[in-house]
């Protein structure tokens, strides 16, 4: 009879319900996590029978009630025999399961190894070296790509505000001294009736620059092309307000008005100068005049 109950503690149990001892608790199979052994091992995640002093679980009368086929008086006389048998002070025996001591369950070997087929097995743990040094490195080779990348996009552009701010101070002396030049050529006009081609030379310097804008190029920087020569011209000064040292000029272009912005005999300077404004002007392209 102590046998045939064994067996079925055993069974309730291996089945995941757990079994209510009357009088007793209760015993189930619980899933417990990896534990700390000491500082430098582990006990693998584990199946463990676990005691709780409430009812959890199905009654151990109830089964026997259900696989004898018997009245419960019966069966309770039956548990009542089985446990006179199988406690010695304060523990239960429970052949092929184990022993309850107190509020702790002690399952037999060939028990746990049912609950646990893969087996419990200790985990070394190694303490690994910091690796904080190698966050630094990394930290520091993405500042220096960031920088390298923001040089590659944008340092044209500030070698190219600093040319315009080298190249203004030269052009703003010679806006400067054309006034100068103006007044002097007035007087000698007045003075010197007989000889009116005095004044001459002095207005050809003031025409020596678009002389320069007008001579012919291999290639030519070309902000766009107009159907009408107003549209031109109105490009020709928004241009010139953007871009100061810009050769700004309308040539014809077939039966259209073309807009340039510099020219050269070298395709590369070209290239060059449509990269230095491309910020500005994104659309600036190179016209090759064969």
């Amino acid at each position: 009879m102590i046998e045939e109950v064994n067996k079925i503690i055993y069974n309730m149990l291996i089945s995941g319900r757990g079994v209510y001892l009357p009088g007793v608790g209760t015993l189930f199979i619980e899933r417990q996590g990896a534990r700390r052994i000491d500082k430098n091992r582990l006990m693998s995640p584990r199946n463990v029978v676990v005691f709780s002093s409430q009812e959890q679980a199905p009654s151990l009368v109830d089964e026997i009630v259900a696989i004898a086929g018997c009245q419960r008086a019966q069966a309770e006389d039956i548990f009542e025999r089985w446990i006179a048998k199988t406690r010695e002070g304060a523990d239960v025996t429970i052949g092929g399961v184990g022993v309850l001591r107190g509020k702790s369950f002690i399952a037999d070997k060939s028990f746990n190894s049912t609950i646990n087929p893969k087996g419990v097995r200790t985990l070394v743990v190694r303490r690994s070296r910091s690796h904080a040094w190698i966050y630094a490195v990394c930290g520091v080779a993405v500042v220096i790509a960031l920088a390298f990348f923001a040089y590659l996009q944008w340092g044209d552009s500030w070698g190219v505000n600093q040319t315009n701010g080298a190249s203004s101070q030269p052009q703003e002396q010679t806006v400067a001294a054309e006034p100068t030049m103006e007044p002097v050529a007035e007087p000698v006009a007045e003075q010197t009736t007989e000889t009116p081609s005095e004044p001459e030379p002095m207005a050809a310097p003031a025409e020596q620059p678009q002389a320069a804008q007008s001579r012919a190029y291999a290639y030519y920087v070309v902000m766009g092309v107009f159907s009408s020569e107003q549209n031109a011209q109105r490009a020709v000064e928004q241009l010139r307000s953007k871009i100061k040292d810009a050769a700004a000029e309308v040539r014809p272009f077939g039966d259209k008005y073309m807009v340039t912005a510099f020219g050269s005999d070298k395709r590369e300077e070209c290239n060059v100068f449509v990269r230095s404004y491309h910020d500005i002007y994104p659309d600036l392209w190179v016209y090759n005049k064969k």
